[in-house]
């Protein structure tokens, strides 16, 4: 079929299923869609229609729709960073870009990192479940599947060389009757072949050993048992660390306003702080990735954003020891693009529901609805309780925190890893929705590869691979804690109770590697304000130390960066 009777043919698709009239053009197998639809749903509709034909490589949907958010580059701000050059320069400091970052230090290239916020990992990465997949959710032979069973497999050296707190403990599918448990081997053999390591069929005695207190009528289940929690937060920073160990440099509050080609080749990469040089430019800008690969004169691919909503509960309630399921809901539809959420617990001890999945119009709506909580609610806590029936009910009056995050989906619904087939130097590590975190480690290496592949680099005879963190305060001994304290005694100040933060954790973070500049990056870094109390105690106290440290007044203290100011001025003189 040539690609005017496919545009014809997709156009007539779109119509069947929406009632709506698109314009469809194709060009290099890339669908481009446009026209003027009543929602956002209906839009994405149509781009999933369209990205349904097997002749169609990537889809640009341009359909407007009310409510649609245009998107306009940032403006320039200084020329502080013109006449830098570096060998590769990598858009996006989330998860995947820290990971690529710290692959390619092991090579003798330069390599610079930007990033628009003033701290790493805020969009997809900080609002993920911090929980490493299996493979058996994913759709067999597209490339997320591969890179996240490889992904997954990687975690246990990962962890161990950048010394974050991972644990591997399982997704555990039960029956709850005895013709649910005729069906397990089927779920043995889809993780079988998703190449989920040795998944394995557990008696009632097995269950008991792995998740105790499960109900009489629960006698055989299946455990997927490389499903891995991990501190999500601190893999961030120790990712970034350990690159800049290696002579990786970072640039934040850093937007790409352009590129610069030159013959087919990226020469350049404009941004709010001046122009940087470099002739590698890889696209692991997340939500934007699209925007960045039109800026480069090759955008095939449209980003939707998807958001999750996910609540979490107090350390107090915590009854579930795996990823716990029910084989109904595995066997339950909810929907084809998302795995549904569920009961997971976290590597700090809290129980997470979620998340949900629903299509946004802003690519930064990280809102969270009364909507969303009931629905996740409602939909765990019945099976909880119903497996669970000797723990304490769940409980809404023991949520502490209620938090939401957008997916960078294309209507491929697949990862995007590749060098740009117009671009020389322009390599993509786009669509990088879930499971991205479980993959990021194999999505890294497979950048390497394809760098190494067309460039060619010298290894790094100096790389590091190691990066040791001090240990949390909370996890000292009492002797090891007098000691600190006598070194310095600002670890004698405790500031959050909840987590048993101190004021000596909160000014290392404020100076080390990557510094925390707001009172959120101080969160993600020391857990201070993560507790029940969800901040309510030690926020003021934090924001003085803040203040103190980076010689700011008060009122330029922000919550998350940018204009989230915490106080807007002075109530009263206060004599000194």
């Amino acid at each position: 079929m040539n690609e005017e009777k496919l545009a014809r043919t997709i156009q007539g698709e779109i119509e069947k299923a929406t009632g709506e009239k698109a314009a469809v053009s194709i060009e290099d197998s890339v669908a481009r869609l446009d026209g003027r639809f009543p929602s956002n749903q209906s839009a994405v509709d149509a781009g999933h229609i369209s990205a349904g034909f097997e002749q169609v490589r990537g889809v640009v949907n341009e359909i407007d729709y009310p409510g649609r958010k245009p998107f306009a580059l940032p403006q320039k701000v200084s020329d502080e960073l013109t006449g830098k050059e570096f060998d590769v320069v990598i858009v996006g400091g989330g998860v995947i870009g820290l990971a690529v970052a710290r692959e390619l230090s092991r090579f003798n290239l330069s390599t610079a990192v930007i990033e628009r916020h003033d701290d790493l990992g805020i969009d997809q990465t900080a609002h993920s479940n911090a929980m490493i997949h299996p493979a058996i959710a994913t759709e067999h032979g597209t490339l997320k599947w591969e890179m996240n069973y490889k992904g997954n497999a990687m975690y246990d050296e990962v962890a161990s060389q950048l010394d974050v707190d991972f644990k591997r403990i399982g997704t555990l599918v039960v029956a709850e009757n005895p013709d649910e448990e005729q069906l397990l081997p089927v779920v043995v053999e889809i993780a079988t072949k998703q190449k989920d390591p040795d998944p394995k069929e557990l008696n009632r005695a097995e269950l008991d050993r792995i998740e105790p207190g499960l109900a009489p009528n629960v006698r055989r289940g299946v455990l997927v048992w490389n499903t891995g929690i991990i501190s999500v937060f601190e893999l961030i920073i120790a990712y970034a660390e350990n690159a800049m160990a290696n002579g990786v440099q970072f640039f934040l509050n850093t937007s790409v306003t352009g590129v610069q080609t030159e013959e087919g080749n990226i020469k350049a990469v404009n941004t709010t702080r001046g122009t940087i040089k470099t002739h590698i430019l890889v696209n692991a800008a997340g939500m934007y990735a699209d925007r960045i690969a039109e800026l480069a004169g090759d955008r095939f691919f449209t980003i939707h954003p998807r958001k999750g909503e996910t609540i979490i509960f107090d350390k107090s309630y915590q009854p579930a020891q795996t990823v716990l399921t029910s084989f109904s809901m595995v066997a339950e539809k909810r929907s084809q693009y998302s795995k549904g959420g569920g009961i997971i617990p976290t590597i700090d001890g809290n129980l997470q529901f979620g998340p949900t999945a629903e299509e946004v119009c802003d690519r930064e709506d990280v809102s969270t609805t009364s909507a969303g909580l009931e629905a996740l609610f409602n939909r765990f806590a019945p099976v909880l309780e119903r497996l669970k029936p000797r723990y304490e009910k769940p409980d809404k009056g023991k949520i502490i925190t209620h938090f939401a995050g957008c997916r960078a989906a294309t209507y491929k619904e697949d990862f995007i890893i590749e060098p740009s087939k117009k671009v020389k130097g322009l390599v993509y590590a786009a669509g990088i929705q879930s499971p991205g975190l479980a993959s990021a480690p194999a999505i890294a290496e497979r950048v390497k590869e394809i760098i190494i592949q067309e460039w060619h680099p010298a290894e790094n005879t100096h790389f590091e691979p190691k990066r040791k963190r001090g240990k949390r305060f909370s996890e000292l001994d009492h002797r090891e804690r007098e000691e600190l304290i006598r070194t310095n005694t600002l670890y004698g100040h405790i500031v959050c109770r909840c987590e048993n933060a101190t004021e000596g954790e909160i000014v290392d973070a404020l100076h080390r590697g990557i510094p925390a500049k707001s009172v959120d990056a101080i969160k993600r870094r020391t857990r201070a304000g993560m507790g029940r109390c969800q901040g309510g105690f030690c926020m003021p106290r934090v924001l003085e130390i803040i203040s103190r440290e980076r010689s700011i007044e008060k009122e330029l203290v922000t919550k998350s960066g940018g204009e989230s100011f915490i106080l807007s001025g002075k109530t009263k003189q206060v004599k000194k």
